[in-house]
């Protein structure tokens, strides 16, 4: 059987290996911060987010690198969004980044083992091979995850402080790291960059920061 693309299905050439050139074209990328959306509540360094999960073939990305089985994906993604946004990260040049880690956002132990993986370490590992920063895995989930979707957003905040856990095992970073990204697949309503934020709070003081693939608000 041919090849796909991850995001519209067509056949692949012999020289694309996940998604094809018109669908990586095609795609929209944001331009603006994405930080808007919490109010000035958090107390972020910066957000960004690559891709309008409005927009065609980029829904069916984001659920390719999610359920079809296939890690490489996912970190060929995090590599291609971490060039764009090192070629493009003018607002935020002045940050010393060079120190800063990655936390990808946790999987629970029994989602994990019955997907294989997770998606936002695959994309974190994409992302650490072209920037050069380090993965710091940091956080738990402590509890199953669930489909919060008839929830609001203060109720699905509330829920998900519970879900999340500073890993008992490992201790705070140590000062000569500059900052913490989170790294996720889709910021929605921002329940869950917001419940992370509060939970890595309470061991670092420093800055925070998130990357998502994609924005389901734009």
């Amino acid at each position: 059987m041919p090849r796909r693309c991850a995001s519209c299905g067509t056949p692949l050439h012999v020289m694309e290996q996940h998604w094809c050139c018109l669908c990586a074209f095609m795609w929209v990328r944001i331009t603006h911060a994405s930080t808007s959306r919490f109010d000035g509540r958090m107390d972020w360094a910066f957000g960004w987010s690559w891709l309008s999960m409005a927009q065609p073939f980029v829904r069916p990305l984001v659920h390719a690198m999610k359920y079809n089985g296939n890690p490489q994906l996912g970190a060929a993604l995090g590599s291609t969004m971490a060039e764009e946004w090192v070629a493009g990260k003018n607002h935020i040049s002045a940050l010393p980044l060079d120190r800063w880690k990655v936390v990808p956002v946790p999987l629970h132990k029994r989602r994990k083992r019955k997907r294989g993986f997770n998606q936002s370490l695959q994309l974190a590992l994409g992302w650490c091979k072209v920037t050069g920063m380090e993965i710091a895995p940091v956080l738990v989930r402590t509890h199953s995850d669930r489909s919060f979707t008839r929830f609001n957003r203060n109720e699905r905040i509330a829920r998900h402080r519970s879900r999340f856990a500073w890993d008992q095992t490992l201790p705070p970073p140590r000062a000569e790291v500059s900052g913490l990204i989170i790294m996720d697949d889709v910021v929605t309503t921002g329940s869950t960059l917001e419940s992370l934020h509060h939970t890595l709070r309470r061991h670092w003081s420093g800055p925070l920061a998130y990357v998502t693939l994609a924005d389901a608000g734009h």
